[in-house]
């Protein structure tokens, strides 16, 4: 009886044959690739569907990040523990924060209330001056009494239209859509005027409804925030135990450069919106702007994008000439000049005192790349995706620039045979 061979052990210089009949599909890399970003997908629906809890949760994680550089200095200059740090820097923002903030959208609220009865008033009397059977002269003195400047001459332009309907130029034009829309609307536009009483109690109940889920909210993520940066170190030092042991290094490496971007731009940007905030509101508010505690903030926040403050422009102009003051306020270049100087002072701040003295050298996060991931991130996820939508895109950007490019170089240079990095 001949002696069997045994069979050859695997050599390095031998490849290792897979038997795919004997896989699970999960065990097949290309499968398990999309069953991962599928994964990643279903995991960001996900929390855009539950946002009511993600979003505090992500904003306490946020502010947990934002706030650790004040912890640690509050803990070694005052030699307190983190836990008092943490009920110190909660208690301070609903003191010098919130309750401010309470105080001063209140009023801007009221101010807007003002000014919408007062604009529907408004529009109620000029439609009744365009009575085609009652005298323009007597109409229009009883419209200067009644209203102010900007709705008089909205009405000398009206009729102006209907004197030279036969000429073409643009006042002509929309003024005569103006003339038309009011005249075939008259009873719905003094139905709207009745009901703005009734229309302001909707809205007050609307805004008391909005208030109480904003404390709500405000109230979850400070719950959060309080445990999670009790726990900061702790949190950190399970996120670590969760990298793989092969490429720690490189990991950590891109970690530190992840942060290195993103605090620069969350703690930067978010610190110099606060301030932006203060600035905008107390300038709408000298110069005269309706709700201007209400606006102030709203162009700070859009001012977290580079220049997208602009856009309060045109809305503070439209808001200071329809109020109509009677004083210099009330004058054409008041109301243009004053938003426009209000706005490149505001910027000027920010890029010349601001940006230097707290978020230091650039980020790295262009002004297309920002713009480009919050569109995308608020169209795909709303509020959930814009909140994530920043950071994504800046480690994002690192791993295209650290591992994807240099590698599709090589490749290209005939250097590599697979552009993708997935083997070292």
């Amino acid at each position: 009886m001949s002696e069997q061979t045994p069979n050859p052990e695997p050599t390095n210089d031998s490849p290792i044959r897979t038997n795919w009949a004997k896989l699970h599909l999960w065990q097949m890399q290309p499968v398990r690739d999309v069953l991962l970003a599928l994964g990643l997908i279903l995991i960001f629906i996900i929390g855009q569907k539950i946002s009511v809890v993600t979003v505090p949760l992500i904003l306490a994680i946020m502010l947990a990040y934002l706030f650790e550089p004040v912890i640690v200095w509050a803990m070694r200059k005052f030699r307190v523990s983190r836990r008092s740090c943490v009920i110190g820097i909660i208690a301070s923002v609903v003191l010098l924060i919130i309750i401010p903030a309470i105080v001063a959208t209140s009023f801007g609220v009221a101010q807007l209330a003002m000014f919408t009865s007062k604009s529907a008033h408004s529009i109620t009397s000029v439609s009744e001056a365009l009575n085609p059977d009652g005298d323009p002269e007597l109409a229009r003195q009883t419209l200067t009494n009644e209203t102010s400047g900007p709705w008089v001459w909205i009405y000398d332009q009206i009729l102006l239209s209907q004197a030279q309907s036969d000429e073409s130029s643009l006042i002509g034009d929309a003024m005569g859509s103006a003339i038309e829309w009011i005249d075939e609307n008259q009873t719905q536009v003094a139905t709207t005027a009745t009901g703005v009483g009734v229309g302001m109690l909707k809205r007050g109940l609307s805004f008391i409804g909005a208030v109480f889920g904003l404390g709500f909210l405000g109230f979850l993520t400070a719950f959060f925030f309080f445990f999670v940066s009790t726990e900061w170190i702790q949190f950190k030092q399970f996120s670590a135990g969760l990298l793989p042991d092969k490429n720690r290094d490189r990991i950590i490496d891109l970690l530190q450069k992840f942060d290195a971007v993103i605090s620069g731009f969350i703690r930067g940007r978010i610190t110099i919106a606060f301030i932006q905030a203060i600035v905008f509101s107390i300038g709408f508010f000298a110069i005269g702007v309706p709700g201007a505690f209400l606006l102030g903030p709203l162009v700070a926040i859009l001012s977290i994008v580079p220049y997208l403050a602009l856009v309060g422009v045109p809305i503070a102009v439209s808001l200071l000439w329809l109020q109509g003051y009677d004083d210099f306020r009330g004058i054409w270049w008041w109301a243009v000049g004053a938003p426009v100087v209000l706005y490149f002072l505001g910027q000027a701040l920010d890029d010349y005192v601001w940006t230097p003295l707290i978020q230091g050298k650039s980020t790295g996060m262009d002004t297309p790349t920002i713009l480009f991931a919050s569109l995308a991130g608020g169209a795909l996820f709303g509020v959930f995706g814009l909140l994530i939508a920043i950071p994504l895109a800046a480690c994002a950007k690192i791993l295209i620039q650290e591992i994807f490019w240099p590698r599709f170089k090589e490749w290209a240079e005939g250097r590599a045979a697979d552009p993708l990095p997935i083997e070292d």
